[in-house]
């Protein structure tokens, strides 16, 4: 199998932030009216809100399309360990775990640099894989 390079998944996730950066410009639209910034419960719903849409923007390509804009961009397909289209629960356990794994500077997407399969933390968890077409 043609697993994908750390540098290819980075310039994939940065071509998927541009495209999530504006969707939610979009996406807020909504809230440009109130005082986001003192009310507590709707900066707190903004966060939640936000972090739906960006849940639903992976979770949906990577079910649905075998991978986001960015990685079809860069020629990246998800599938699981069988070599299937991953289901709702591996993109939703991913998607979960790679926030963690940015969270915590980043340490579970650097497994992959380490790993034959070039697998990050996220990939392991979720037993999902990787590949180049």
């Amino acid at each position: 199998m043609n697993y994908v390079s750390f540098l290819r998944r980075i310039m994939s996730m940065l071509y998927d932030f541009m495209l999530i950066f504006a969707v939610l410009m979009a996406m807020s639209i909504p809230f440009y009216g109130f005082e986001v910034e003192e009310n507590l419960l709707l900066k707190l719903s903004l966060q939640l809100y936000f972090y739906s849409i960006i849940q639903f923007f992976f979770v949906w390509f990577w079910v649905n399309d075998g991978g986001t804009l960015g990685m079809k961009t860069w020629k990246i397909k998800i599938i699981n360990n069988n070599g299937n289209n991953i289901s709702y629960k591996q993109a939703l356990i991913r998607f979960n775990v790679a926030i963690i794994s940015l969270i915590i500077f980043g340490l579970g997407f650097m497994m992959a640099i380490f790993n034959k399969e070039k697998k990050c933390l996220h990939d392991i968890i979720s037993k999902t894989i990787l590949i180049k077409y």
